[in-house]
């Protein structure tokens, strides 16, 4: 869907191997950082994002979601509180490759217990980024190199989340509030979606795809490793050309608008109460030793 789209759009479109890049890094998901790097020269401004991204609306421009005032554009994940990883804007600048081939090489400074690989990595290093010597980050540094499981995990980022605020700009860099970014986890509706709302979703991964059921669904969560196909057939990528917006899609899961909106907003006040419950572990995780 992806190909398809970037046609239609007349976008440069890769899908790219990490193997035929200079980037050494153990972790792929690290390693994806430095090619990001690498390749970034080439272009003005690229959208990154991982394998399990597809799109749903190929009528929604990137451009909506670029601003020359900023090097790199991450958004909120919608399910937690964690800055995403897996997806961001960037501009061709040498801020922004030295950020990814910054980043890339954190990982040899990740904490020994449980550290969420880039995921978790991210919120530390953007934190000193924007906020460099701040001794509240230097606090949720200590919780992130002694957690010891995924609780203490996401006590760390909440802490770091807790830090940045309810900002979106940081100078060179922004983040952009939950639900406003290109992007959301799929599993969150059922697989519903509305072309009003939606560009691209997430959790696609060809192994999870699942027939979707008879019954009518709902606009609630679903179990996170399926999903179901919003097409009504198959990509046949050679009928991909530019201008060529109108896709077909499955009817059984375009749902109302308001009702998305309203079952999205009911699931961030849950996630924003969720984090304010784990903020409870930070004494506890500080007085590991």
């Amino acid at each position: 869907s992806v190909e398809c789209y970037a046609r239609a759009q007349n976008y440069d479109f890769q899908l790219v191997v990490d193997s035929n890049y200079s980037c050494h890094q153990r972790d792929k998901f690290f390693r994806r950082h430095c090619v990001v790097s690498h390749i970034l020269p080439h272009y003005d401004v690229l959208l990154f994002i991982d394998a399990d991204h597809g799109v749903v609306n190929p009528k929604r421009r990137i451009e909506e979601f670029m601003n020359p005032q900023f090097d790199l554009t991450f958004y909120d994940r919608f399910f937690n509180w964690e800055v995403m990883a897996g997806s961001y804007i960037v501009k061709n600048s040498l801020y922004s490759i030295d950020f990814l081939t910054e980043f890339a090489n954190f990982e040899q400074k990740l904490p020994k217990g449980a550290h969420g690989s880039d995921n978790g990595a991210i919120h530390i290093f953007l934190a000193d980024k924007i906020f460099p010597g701040n001794l509240e980050v230097d606090t949720c540094r200590e919780i992130y190199y002694k957690s010891g499981n995924s609780d203490d995990l996401a006590a760390y980022t909440g802490c770091i989340r807790g830090v940045l605020g309810s900002r979106t700009d940081f100078g060179n860099i922004r983040i952009m509030k939950k639900g406003t970014g290109w992007s959301r986890d799929d599993w969150l509706t059922s697989g519903l979606w509305n072309p009003s709302r939606d560009f691209m979703l997430h959790g696609w991964k060809t192994k999870q795809l699942k027939d979707s059921p008879n019954e009518t669904l709902k606009p609630i969560p679903m179990s996170y490793d399926q999903w179901y196909n919003p097409l009504a057939g198959p990509i046949v990528v050679g009928r991909c050309f530019i201008g060529n917006t109108t896709w077909s899609y499955s009817p059984r899961l375009l749902a109302d608008k308001r009702q998305l909106d309203d079952a999205l907003l009911d699931y961030a006040r849950k996630v924003d109460k969720e984090k304010a419950k784990i903020l409870g572990r930070l004494p506890i995780i500080l007085e590991k030793t």
